[in-house]
């Protein structure tokens, strides 16, 4: 080491390398190790006891994560559909918008001004049996007469995550295909009308394939925030009733503090990863093939 002279930019980047791997890396480090280990939070001393795979070949006969995973997968099925067609149908009323369209944009980022805990407590509030604003509007519309126990039987519970998940997020499909509808230049549209083209045959092979891979980057990254989504399930529901809404990082939040099996919880946390980071892979392909088609058309 008496030759090694360090250059000005690693000097420069160190610290911020040092703060990185002390934050980041080594607690990503130990969490794999304990997902190897049977560590309990009340137990400290079994964090240094291996037991290589066994909390992984666990997870594969736990009745209670195959289940949450299901429904973190429909879930994520369901919010990411209903997410970008009612954000491809505001991005399209926007952009047609021939005055006040900054105003418009303006309001169609307002739901993304809300932290995750802020929605779950106000989708919450709006579902509950008895106070709650959308069981009033139903009742006062003579829609029904009951309460209807939206937070209370599982799949209405189910249903009313989805639609606080959706109503949070769709402005981020909203906004980036309206990016990719402003970018679209207008010749291929003009011409598509001279040949006699429909409203909807001009959508369907003269724009969709132009906005699909800004659709595909709305599809990665709410992917991403769909399966890890714990904060509004949290508080709306807390994974109830009875399990009925847990999804894989509530089951895994729940399994490591509430059960203080951390151990098996860390196991659980990297098989949601690779679940993650399989959807991930799946939306990076079609956005190249979306891509390489817009190259050769356009």
């Amino acid at each position: 080491m008496k030759g090694f002279k360090p250059s000005a930019p690693l000097l420069l980047l160190l610290p911020a390398i040092i703060v990185l791997a002390a934050v980041v890396v080594l607690p990503l480090i130990l969490s794999l190790y304990s997902s190897f280990t049977p560590f309990r939070l009340t137990r400290p001393e079994t964090f240094f006891v291996f037991v290589g795979f066994r909390n992984y070949l666990s997870i594969l006969s736990n009745a209670d994560f195959w289940w949450a995973f299901g429904r973190t997968v429909l879930l994520l099925t369901i919010a990411l559909n209903l997410e970008m067609l009612l954000g491809l149908g505001l991005a399209m009323l926007v952009e047609k918008a021939t005055r006040g369209q900054r105003i418009l944009r303006t309001l169609m980022m307002f739901p993304m001004m809300f932290s995750p805990i802020l929605v779950g407590f106000q989708f919450k509030f709006m579902f509950n049996d008895n106070i709650g604003l959308v069981n009033n509007a139903l009742q006062s519309l003579g829609i029904t007469q009951d309460a209807i126990p939206w937070l209370i039987e599982g799949h209405l519970a189910f249903i009313a995550i989805s639609i606080a998940e959706i109503w949070s997020s769709t402005s981020i499909f909203a906004i980036l295909i309206l990016a990719g509808l402003l970018a679209m230049p207008k010749e291929p549209i003009e011409a598509a009308r001279v040949d006699g083209c429909t409203p909807w045959q001009t959508f369907r092979y003269v724009t969709w394939p132009f906005v699909m891979p800004f659709a595909y980057i709305a599809m990665t990254i709410r992917s991403l925030d769909v399966a890890r989504a714990y904060d509004i399930v949290k508080i709306m529901t807390d994974g109830g009733p009875a399990g009925r809404t847990e999804l894989l990082w509530t089951l895994v939040g729940r399994t490591a503090y509430s059960d203080a099996r951390m151990g098996l919880a860390n196991a659980m946390a990297y098989f949601s990863i690779l679940l993650s980071i399989g959807f991930t892979v799946y939306f990076y392909n079609k956005l190249a093939a979306a891509r390489a088609q817009i190259g050769a058309e356009w």
